[in-house]
């Protein structure tokens, strides 16, 4: 249950954070991808936390992992960048899509490879 909580609870951080107007938020550049590498690791502890819920719906099989990948994955980053367009200072870019579809791949790899080790 405790994860459940969790992972609902990043989900709205997540939310809010990429539907929140762009100029709400501080200028930093430090490196020219930066924008790519924080949807990788936002989608990736995304998927990571849902792929070991245990809930009917989510049960940790190979069924749920394809389902979390499925929402976490493709559809909430697609579905997240294309509302990002009625968001003020917000755009649409492909690039985050893949970035948003890369993060959810690694969050799943990376839970199935320390729960295998457990």
């Amino acid at each position: 249950m405790f994860r459940l909580i969790l992972g609902v609870t990043w989900l709205v951080v997540l939310l809010f954070a990429m539907l929140t107007p762009g100029d709400k938020f501080p200028e930093v550049d430090y490196f020219s991808f930066q924008d790519k590498l924080i949807h990788v690791i936002c989608f990736g502890i995304l998927s990571f936390i849902w792929a070991g819920i245990k809930e009917p719906i989510f049960q940790n099989n190979r069924t749920g992992r394809r389902l979390n990948f499925l929402i976490f994955g493709l559809l909430l980053g697609l579905v997240l960048e294309l509302a990002q367009t009625q968001v003020p200072n917000r755009t649409f870019d492909i690039y985050d899509i893949a970035a948003n579809i890369l993060g959810g791949g690694l969050g799943i790899l990376t839970y199935l490879n320390i729960s295998k080790s457990e």
